[in-house]
């Protein structure tokens, strides 16, 4: 064997040292070869020696928090096997490999050069800004009778500080997957999400409107809770910033189960698909200069007769 690689887990990523001394130290004294960190390591913690016929002895030094190997103390010199040994020398977490061991393919980048949408600030400072423009446009169109200019501006400034929170709050969670701050990303990515958001939120009112009937924001609503952000967060995480799988899931699905939940129960309050009536049709308050609808709108004498109709058809059933 022409050398070994020792890779130590770390905050930040696994660090990587090539062994190909004759004698190599490991330990947290600073006259080891490999000097680590962590105050569980022995000053002296372990040695790996080069045989006479090429192969590695592994010698443990430590007779505080030793060294194990699959949860088993190693306390005798051992031969290093040809394959990865994982080790365990007090809480740092470590593997011997072969040097000729096989790397995972490169993840090529999906979004090179200046012109991405995410991880560029001009194209941030832009999507923030185009949220910024529509939220004020739906805060104009929402506010009731008289428009204040003072409570007007205050909405303004508590949208702007939760689109920055969450923006933060996602540069966190890179951070924590991906060991990568980049504020720029995290920005354009909330603000996009937001800015289609608050579009398909005043667009769908039509729709609702023409088919006179709340199930096409309804099944916007679960399909934007349980699918959309999921997937949309997942590439983020994932296949933007190539960040750990199993950790960027787990994050995932802690932070956005508890909102779908709540979506889907706030909804659920709002629109009833299996009576007639539902506690808010929000395309009922949508003032539009004409009268577009898939079917005619029925007059209240119309309505009552449905309802008799009705009746007596369940009365017969009964």
């Amino acid at each position: 064997m022409a050398a070994l690689i020792l890779e130590v887990q770390g905050r930040h990523g696994p660090v990587f040292h090539k062994i190909d001394q004759p004698v190599t130290r490991v330990g947290r004294a600073f006259d080891n070869d490999v000097i680590l960190a962590d105050p569980t390591v022995s000053a002296h913690h372990f040695i790996i020696r080069r045989d006479v016929d090429g192969s590695f002895i592994l010698h443990p030094t430590s007779d505080e928090n030793g060294l194990r190997s699959g949860g088993r103390q190693i306390t005798e010199p051992m031969k290093v096997p040809s394959h990865a040994l994982v080790l365990d020398a007090g809480r740092s977490h470590m593997r011997l490999l072969p040097s000729d061991a096989p790397v995972e393919p490169t993840r090529l980048m999906n979004c090179p050069g200046g012109t991405c949408v995410f991880g560029h600030w001009g194209w941030a400072l832009l999507l923030f800004g185009f949220l910024v423009t529509i939220s004020a446009v739906d805060n104009f169109l929402s506010t009731p009778l008289r428009l204040s200019w003072d409570s007007y501006w205050k909405d303004q400034v508590v949208i702007i500080l939760v689109v920055v929170s969450l923006a933060v709050g996602l540069l966190v969670v890179n951070r924590l997957t991906s060991h990568r701050w980049d504020f720029a990303s995290s920005l354009s990515f909330v603000s996009l999400l937001l800015a289609l958001n608050l579009i398909f939120d005043r667009g769908l009112p039509f729709i609702d409107y023409y088919f006179n009937s709340a199930l096409p924001t309804f099944g916007f609503s679960i399909m934007w809770s349980l699918l959309v952000m999921p997937i949309a967060l997942i590439w983020f995480l994932l296949k933007l910033h190539h960040g750990h799988v199993v950790g960027s899931l787990v994050i995932v699905a802690m932070l956005l189960s508890p909102a779908a939940y709540f979506q889907i129960k706030e909804v659920s309050r709002y629109y009833d698909l299996w009576n007639d009536f539902s506690g808010k049709a929000f395309y009922e308050s949508t003032l539009v200069p004409w009268d577009i609808r898939r079917a005619r709108t029925l007059s209240l004498a119309d309505y009552a007769e449905y309802q008799s109709r009705r009746a007596v058809t369940a009365i017969d059933d009964e």
